[in-house]
């Protein structure tokens, strides 16, 4: 940088350095640079746009829309039913859940740990907002924690990930699926073949992963267990 350099560039007299790029004045002392200008080396790429961001927007323009029109609707017509109510809400039970996984994306198996926890609390009210009559106890919840189940095994499968990036979640999820056969056997549950039929997936899941990946889950399991138990140390260490 110290002698003029032969390839056409910016030159600085006073600095005694050559600059290229575009720019008119010295980065070091403002002094106007001599010389033609040079197409910067390293050119401004354009910002990349994220494909789905359009699709998104117009999907939520378009929820906006129904929802304004169903309630315009349910106003405007005799009664005292409130049924725009209902969409308004399950519109935003869908956003919520679609929402949960697209901003987890990056993470599969958190996500589908988050989709397990949100969606039975959403299926929960809905029961309870609808009057108690135990649909999302006796059918849907049983059906959703078997295919969880199968659910993460595949997804862990196809994108071919360690047994420690997967064999938590996959556990809680086979834990999750023997409450509908607990409810049942404390007789909480009047319908028994759908629970029954998640306890017995629940069983063969639990077996295969004891049997199949025993030792990574036992070594995942105690790794983990290390990690809370010195973040607690340390936390206990610095509260003192």
């Amino acid at each position: 940088g110290g002698r003029r350099c032969e390839l056409e560039m910016r030159y600085c007299e006073t600095c005694g350095i050559s600059i290229s790029g575009t720019i008119e004045y010295c980065p070091l002392c403002q002094s106007k640079l001599s010389g033609e200008a040079q197409e910067d080396a390293y050119p401004v790429l354009p910002l990349r746009r994220k494909p789905h961001g359009l699709i998104v927007r117009f999907i939520a323009l378009i929820t906006v829309i129904a929802v304004v029109v169903c309630t315009v609707i349910n106003l405007s017509l005799p009664g005292n039913q409130r049924w725009s109510v209902s969409v308004t809400a399950g519109l935003a039970s869908a956003w919520l859940s679609v929402g949960m996984t697209i901003r987890r994306r990056r993470n599969p198996m958190k996500a589908a740990l988050w989709q397990l926890g949100l969606v039975s609390v959403l299926v929960l009210l809905w029961d309870w907002y609808t009057g108690c009559s135990g649909w999302s106890i006796h059918f849907v919840l049983p059906v959703f924690f078997s295919c969880m189940q199968f659910a993460v095994s595949i997804t862990a499968w196809v994108l071919r990930l360690s047994p420690s990036d997967y064999m938590l979640y996959l556990l809680l999820c086979i834990l999750a699926g023997f409450i509908p056969p607990i409810l049942l056997l404390c007789g909480v549950l009047r319908i028994t073949y759908p629970s029954s039929i998640c306890g017995g997936i629940s069983v063969i899941f639990l077996a295969a992963l004891l049997l199949f990946k025993g030792p990574a889950l036992r070594h995942e399991l105690v790794r983990r267990r290390n990690g809370y138990y010195g973040k607690w140390i340390d936390d206990q260490e610095q509260s003192e």
